[in-house]
C-alpha cells in the first residue's frame, strides 16, 4: 500500500499543493480587504459602520499609539503569513513560528467573530440583556434604538472576523497536513 493510500486510509485527506495555495491565497485576500477598509475607516470612511458618525478613535496617549504599532504590526504579519506557508521564501522562517501565527490569527478572529455573534444573539433574544459583554445596546452601537443597517453592519463585521478565523485555521491545518505530506514522500 502506498503512503497516499495509507494517509487515506487513516481517515485524513490526501494533501494537494493546490489546495494550501488556495486557502492561503484565499486568506490573504481576507487580509487586504480587512486592511482595506481600516485605512478607509481611519481616513473618515463610514461605510460598514451603519449610522455611525465617526468611525476612528483620536490617537492622543502613548498607550493610543502603542496600540496602534501593535495593531499595524499584526496586519503586517497577517499578510505576509498565508504567504510564507506555501512560498519558497517561507521555508526560511521556522516551522513553528508560522504555525503559532497562523493559529494566533485564527484564534483571535474566530473568538472575536464568534463572540460577537453570540453576544449580538442573546441581547437581541432577550437571554442576556446586556448580552455577553455586560454591555447595552446603546454602548454597543451608540443608540438605544440602532437601524437595521447598523445592526447588519455590527453582525457583518463579526461574521467577517469569523471568516477570517476560518480560514487562518485551515491554512494552519493545510499547512500541517503539507509538512506531514513531505516527510511521509
Amino acid at each position: 500500500m502506498s503512503t497516499d493510500q495509507k494517509t487515506r486510509t487513516a481517515g485524513a485527506p490526501a494533501t494537494s499543493p493546490n489546495a494550501l495555495r488556495t486557502v492561503c491565497r484565499a486568506a490573504f485576500i481576507w487580509v487586504i480587504v480587512f486592511i482595506a477598509f481600516h485605512v478607509y475607516w481611519y481616513f473618515g470612511g463610514t461605510f460598514g459602520f451603519g449610522d455611525a458618525s465617526a468611525t476612528v478613535p483620536q490617537t492622543r496617549t502613548v498607550g493610543d499609539w502603542v496600540f496602534a504599532v501593535v495593531i499595524s504590526g499584526m496586519f503586517l504579519v497577517g499578510a505576509l503569513v498565508p504567504f510564507a506557508l506555501h512560498r519558497p521564501w517561507g521555508r526560511a522562517v521556522p516551522r513553528w513560528i508560522l504555525h503559532c501565527c497562523t493559529w494566533t490569527g485564527a484564534a483571535l478572529l474566530l473568538v472575536r467573530g464568534v463572540a460577537g455573534v453570540v453576544d449580538t444573539v442573546v441581547r437581541d433574544t432577550g437571554l442576556m440583556k446586556n448580552g455577553l459583554m455586560g454591555m447595552t445596546e446603546e454602548q454597543v452601537s451608540g443608540d438605544a434604538h440602532p437601524s437595521a443597517y447598523t445592526q447588519w453592519s455590527g453582525t457583518t463585521i463579526d461574521l467577517y472576523f469569523a471568516l477570517g478565523g476560518v480560514l487562518f485555521a485551515l491554512a494552519a491545518l493545510w499547512y500541517r497536513r503539507s509538512l506531514a505530506h513531505h516527510v511521509a514522500a
